[in-house]
């Protein structure tokens, strides 16, 4: 970490780790999952490598911008592969020959007045993923995925604390392996409110609001699989809080951040 001023923070990491695969997926057994699914074990499956590099600049506590980079050797993941010869869909975990993946993040805090308050957050990324022992399906495939997850926090009345909070989160089309990945969009929201004397308040929060589809096929070269998954609910919940009593928080010393720079 590099202090260079009040305003300006550099911060440089790497980590590196194993990722080893569980005991069922090592096996060489064969599981018949429905009629026409068969999950195959791999006794040749290998743990595989996993490193990060971030490189971030703060810019006065508000802005960051971060660049980051993953590079996974040996990469392994259980995808979908269709025989030629049998009306069957295999699923096995499978090493590759690496995942790499290469991307930009850039964040900000943002607010106007007194009646709207917030962050944003805007993330693009490279992977390519390559295989050369996928079955007989080697692929090297590469995609470029963006993101946009936001949280805004908006002051509805002027003479009491009645706030709109909306959590959209937006992602473009994405792969992993043979699939691909169609673009999703989820939606979070809060009505709050809290009374003049801060003692009652009242929460009406919904959850995955868009109930959206997660949908990811495999139609790389004579493949033709779809797997269409649906989050399994959506909530809406009414929250009543009311605070009593007369805790005073206690004296602490101050925390000593001389040594941060500051």
């Amino acid at each position: 970490t590099w202090n260079i001023n009040k305003d300006n923070l550099f911060n440089l990491s790497f980590s590196s780790d194993a990722v080893y695969p569980n005991y069922w997926s090592t096996m060489s057994s064969v599981y018949f999952a429905s009629a026409y699914k068969e999950i195959w074990g791999n006794p040749e499956l290998k743990p595989y490598s996993n490193y990060e590099l971030n490189l971030m600049w703060q810019h006065k506590q508000k802005y960051s911008l971060l660049f980051f980079a993953k590079f996974n050797p040996n990469y392994s993941v259980q995808l979908p592969y269709q025989p030629s010869d049998t009306m069957t869909v295999v699923l096995q975990e499978k090493n590759f020959d690496f995942s790499n993946m290469y991307g930009l993040q850039a964040s900000t805090m943002f607010s106007a007045g007194k009646w709207l308050a917030g962050n944003v957050s805007l993330t693009g990324y490279y992977r390519r993923d390559k295989s050369d022992d996928f079955f007989d399906l080697p692929f090297d495939r590469e995609c470029f995925t963006a993101m946009l997850s936001t949280n805004l926090s908006a002051r509805l009345l002027s003479r009491h604390n009645l706030r709109l909070v909306i959590i959209p989160s937006i992602q473009t089309k994405a792969i992993q392996g043979v699939y691909d990945i169609d673009p999703i969009f989820m939606l979070r929201a809060q009505l709050y409110w809290l009374s003049d004397n801060k003692q009652w308040s009242l929460t009406l929060a919904g959850n995955n609001l868009t109930n959206c589809f997660f949908n990811a096929k495999s139609v790389y070269g004579n493949q033709n699989f779809c797997m269409r998954t649906r989050n399994s609910y959506r909530t809406i919940s009414l929250t009543a809080a009311l605070k009593f009593g007369s805790y005073k928080d206690k004296k602490h010393k101050e925390i000593d951040i001389s040594r941060m720079g500051y």
